[in-house]
């Protein structure tokens, strides 16, 4: 029988079970990688990379050494597997902005609310990203710096969109415009707190009518008013 089977499963590929098996097989392996990487990205935020010891993030994660030293070599590489999978999120978001049909004006504040609703849901990430990153190898380092760049083009492509279409000012610079408006969703992670007395949609909208107003050309802001006053009928 085991004969038959086996060549049954040669004739025909692998039986219904079999499928079944190696995809739980697989499933198990891919949850105990996330386990032990946001065991990882926890103790890193809690301690700092440099106080966490691979051996406690096996203890946090669950799972015994062989186990992880076979998803993991190193702590290193899940700083490094950290940082590539957030700032790839980020690249995902941003594009999608850019990449909308939407004006200038609109699609800077939708940055801004991308960037600090990734504070409120990835805080734990968005902190290691931010703070740990002395501590990454030069090839994670040579990486990541290379998708940042990324992102920071996205967002000085959007500022230039705007300023060639008179809704942003002239005199702008470019590159300090993106480097102000980032920096302050950024350092939300350090004072961000989901219980405070307000909700990361009120921060999101405050802070999006900041970078609108640093940046709007007021007499864009005047002919619009006025071209709305016109077609209501008021003189």
């Amino acid at each position: 029988m085991v004969f038959v089977g086996t060549t049954f499963t040669r004739l025909f590929g692998l039986t219904e079970l079999e499928k079944f098996v190696a995809k739980k097989q697989v499933n198990d392996r891919n949850n105990v990688k996330e386990r032990i990487v946001r065991a990882a990205a926890d103790l890193f935020m809690e301690r700092g990379f440099s106080g966490t010891t691979v051996r406690e993030i096996g203890e946090r994660a669950g799972v015994g050494q062989s186990s992880l030293y076979h998803h993991a070599h190193s702590k290193g590489q899940l700083l490094a597997e950290l940082h590539a999978k957030h700032v790839q999120d980020i690249t995902g978001r941003l594009n999608a902005i850019v990449e909308s049909n939407e004006a200038p004006t609109t699609q800077l504040r939708d940055v801004v609310k991308a960037l600090l609703a990734m504070v409120d849901t990835h805080r734990t990430v968005v902190t290691v990203y931010l703070r740990e990153s002395y501590a990454l190898s030069d090839e994670a380092r040579n990486g990541v710096a290379l998708d940042r760049k990324k992102n920071d083009s996205i967002v000085e492509l959007i500022i230039e969109r705007g300023i060639k279409s008179g809704e942003f000012r002239s005199d702008l610079d470019i590159t300090l415009t993106r480097r102000a408006i980032l920096g302050m969703c950024n350092w939300a992670y350090q004072w961000y707190n989901p219980k405070g007395p307000q909700t990361i949609e009120d921060i999101s909208e405050y802070f999006a009518d900041l970078a609108e107003a640093s940046v709007t050309n007021p007499n864009a802001r005047k002919s619009g008013q006025a071209a709305a006053a016109s077609k209501a009928g008021v003189s």
